[in-house]
C-alpha cells in the first residue's frame, strides 16, 4: 500500500506554500492587500451548549449546559450590527456547540448580516431541525449547510455522539434541507471502528442528495484527548486516504468527496498568508483559528476593530505561535506542546 499519509502531506504542504508565494507576489505588485482592516470571514460560535456529547468534540461543547454563555443572543445581535456598521463581512460561519439551541434568535442574528449581503456556512447536528426551520433557512445565501453524520448506521452514529435518535434526526434533516434547495455537505469523522464504512457513507450522502461529503480523521483537540481510542494509526490513515481517493473518482461530477486538511497544513497555510478571519467564542474571546489555542482579545471587553488592527496581522509570527506550529509533527499530526481546547488558551 502506498504511504498516502506522506504523499498527501507533501502535496498539501506544497499547495499551502505555493498559495503563500502567490499571495506574496500579488502583494508585492499591489494586487492584494498586505493586511485587512476587517476580516473577510467570521465564525460565530453561538453557544457552548450542546444536545449531544460527541467523543471527538474539538472544542469540548456541552460540558456544562447549565452555565449561561457570556455572549447572550442580544450580545450576538449587537455584535452583528457592529460588524455591519464597520463595513460588514463576506461570510459568516454559524456554529457552536449546537446553534439551533438558540431557537428563533439564530434567525435574528443571521438576518442582520443577511441584509448586509453576508453569505453563510451553518454547522449543525440538526437534532432540532423542523420543517418550519428549514423553510426559514431557505431565506439565506450559503456556501453550504453542514450536517454531521458520523456513521452509516444509527448504531454507529448514536454511540459516537452519545445521543439516541441523533442519526435519524440528521437523516431527516438532510432530506428536508436538500429538498428545499439548500446545499448540504455531510461532515463525517472516521475512527478505527468506522473505517470500513467509508464507501457506505459516501453512498448514503449521495442518496440523501448532498452536494458533498468531507471525510477526515479525529482532530487531536478537546474531548478526543479523553478518548484516545478514536484516533487512527498511520496504517489506518493510509487505508482512509485510499478509500477517499477511490470515492473521489467514483462520484466525480456528481458529488464532491473531500479530505479534511490536517492540523499542520492548516497552521502552515495560516502562517503564510495575511489574516482574513477570526472566531468569536461563546464567552466573547477572539481566536484566529480553531486549531491554534491563542486568544487576542474579547468582544465583550474590547473593541473588535481595535483588537483586529492591533494584533491580527502579526500574530502568526509571534514566538509562542511559531513554537506551537513547530511542535506539530509533519505527516504524523501529533503535537507535543499545548493541547488545543484541553489546556487553557494563551492570551497574546
Amino acid at each position: 500500500m502506498k504511504d498516502w499519509v506522506k504523499i498527501n502531506f507533501v502535496k498539501d504542504k506544497k499547495a499551502a506554500n505555493d498559495e503563500a508565494t502567490h499571495i506574496r507576489s500579488l502583494i508585492d505588485n499591489g494586487l492584494y492587500p498586505a493586511r485587512f482592516t476587517m476580516p473577510l470571514t467570521l465564525q460565530f460560535e453561538l453557544t457552548s451548549h450542546c444536545n449531544v456529547h460527541c467523543k471527538h468534540c474539538y472544542n469540548v461543547s456541552g460540558e456544562d449546559n447549565s452555565a449561561p454563555d457570556r455572549m447572550t443572543p442580544e450580545r450576538w445581535k449587537d455584535f452583528a450590527r457592529y460588524i455591519v456598521n464597520h463595513g460588514g463581512i463576506f461570510q459568516c460561519v454559524i456554529s457552536g456547540g449546537e446553534p439551533l439551541l438558540l431557537g428563533d434568535d439564530i434567525f435574528g442574528i443571521m438576518d442582520i448580516l443577511h441584509d448586509d449581503g453576508t453569505s453563510f456556512l451553518v454547522i449543525s447536528n440538526c437534532l432540532l431541525m423542523t420543517r418550519d426551520k428549514v423553510k426559514r433557512f431557505t431565506k439565506y445565501r450559503y456556501k453550504w449547510f453542514q450536517v454531521s453524520i458520523d456513521g452509516a448506521t444509527p448504531e454507529r452514529h448514536d454511540e459516537f455522539r452519545q445521543r439516541q435518535g441523533s442519526w435519524d434526526a440528521a437523516i431527516r434533516a438532510v432530506f428536508m434541507l436538500t429538498n428545499a434547495g439548500i446545499p448540504v455537505v455531510i461532515a463525517h469523522t472516521v475512527t478505527p471502528d468506522s473505517l470500513h464504512e467509508v464507501d457506505d457513507m459516501c453512498k448514503l450522502a449521495y442518496e440523501l442528495g448532498a452536494s458533498g461529503i468531507i471525510l477526515g480523521e479525529v482532530m487531536p483537540s478537546g474531548r478526543s484527548y479523553m478518548n484516545p481510542g478514536i484516533l487512527m494509526s498511520r496504517e489506518q490513515r493510509n487505508i482512509l486516504n485510499e478509500a477517499i481517493n477511490a470515492n473521489t473518482q467514483k462520484y466525480a461530477g456528481r458529488m464532491s468527496v473531500q479530505r479534511s486538511s490536517g492540523t499542520k497544513i492548516q497552521l502552515i497555510r495560516n502562517a503564510g498568508t495575511p489574516s482574513t478571519g477570526a472566531i468569536i467564542r461563546p464567552n466573547g474571546d477572539i481566536r484566529l483559528d480553531c486549531v491554534a489555542p491563542f486568544v487576542i482579545g474579547n468582544v465583550v471587553e474590547d473593541d473588535f476593530f481595535d483588537v483586529w488592527n492591533a494584533k491580527a496581522h502579526d500574530v502568526w509570527t509571534r514566538p509562542e505561535v511559531s513554537e506551537y506550529i513547530s511542535s506539530w509533527e509533519d505527516e504524523d499530526e501529533i503535537g507535543h506542546g499545548l493541547r488545543n481546547y484541553a489546556d487553557a488558551d494563551v492570551r497574546l
